[in-house]
């Protein structure tokens, strides 16, 4: 699982990608990185290999960064 943060001053954008066999994981970090940021839109594709990219205000996303990221480790 791999999660990447750009930022672009005012917005800012976090890209979770992983492989098919991580599903389930990848769908509970995309979760607890949506629940920790409201206001923020997500789109996810991807078939052997899953891409969700989330875009939104760059507090909330750092916030959804760091709930991400230890969710991952779980």
């Amino acid at each position: 699982m791999n999660i990447e943060f750009y930022d672009h001053g005012a917005t800012a954008t976090i890209i979770i990608n992983s492989w098919f066999w991580e599903f389930g994981r990848h769908c509970r970090v995309v979760d607890a990185a949506l629940f920790a940021a409201p206001g923020s839109r997500y789109q996810m594709k991807g078939g052997i290999f899953m891409k969700t990219v989330i875009n939104g205000k760059t507090v909330p996303l750092l916030r959804a960064l760091k709930v991400a990221k230890q969710e991952a480790a779980r």
